[in-house]
């Protein structure tokens, strides 16, 4: 599914009131969701990731808050599944201590991610511990496309004298590599749940 990402706010002024959202006249289309083969990220994607990584620490507490800003603002119902901040307004979420933390937590995790992204087989058991923890909780596998799209369009302002096509797409393709390995643990979870119901009513 295609994602306009001009659209993950209602209107510019809402973004400037919030004083979170300001550089945002760019148009970033990120098709994420449920490639028909596992994504390959290729050498010189691994590249640009771990160069622009770098571009990035300094601002990585605000692009989290960005990004589940523009998350809970264009999907009001992964809002309500974070049960701290369901019901929140934008105002309030804006100033949450614990978005800002769990914002912060989730781009750790991003970090970590690049650090591994020339070993595969540590790479993947990060996702699929991840991925089983997000099943645990609850969490619905479609949510999961929905991170990397509104990432990469919060990373964009910080990295506007450097952004290219490939830059683009280098970030998304990382996401639908996230995506992928992240919702193939969650059914495995799930049937692995479901198997261990059926024998325990047996």
């Amino acid at each position: 599914m295609g994602c306009k990402l001009t659209k993950a706010v209602s209107s510019k002024k809402k973004m400037k009131r919030n004083g979170l959202l300001d550089q945002y006249s760019c148009t970033v289309s990120c098709q994420v969701s449920d490639p028909p083969e596992r994504p390959i990220l290729k050498r010189n994607q691994i590249a640009i990731l771990t160069n622009t990584s770098k571009l990035l620490v300094e601002n990585i507490s605000r692009v989290g808050v960005i990004t589940f800003m523009n998350l809970f603002e264009a999907h009001p119902d992964v809002q309500e599944v974070f049960m701290p901040f369901k019901g929140l307004s934008g105002n309030d979420l804006r100033y949450s201590r614990e978005l800002r933390a769990h914002a912060f937590r989730v781009m750790g995790i991003v970090q970590k991610v690049i650090t591994r992204l020339n070993e595969e087989e540590k790479l993947d058991q990060l996702l699929t511990d991840l991925g089983k923890k997000h099943a645990r909780y609850g969490a619905k596998p479609k949510y999961i496309d929905l991170i990397g799209p509104q990432f990469v369009h919060a990373i964009k302002p910080s990295l506007e004298d450097h952004w290219t096509k490939e830059m683009e797409e280098a970030w998304c393709q990382l996401f639908r590599y996230i995506a992928w390995v992240m919702k193939a643990a969650m059914v495995e979870h799930q049937s692995e749940y479901e198997v261990s119901s059926v024998q325990s009513f047996h």
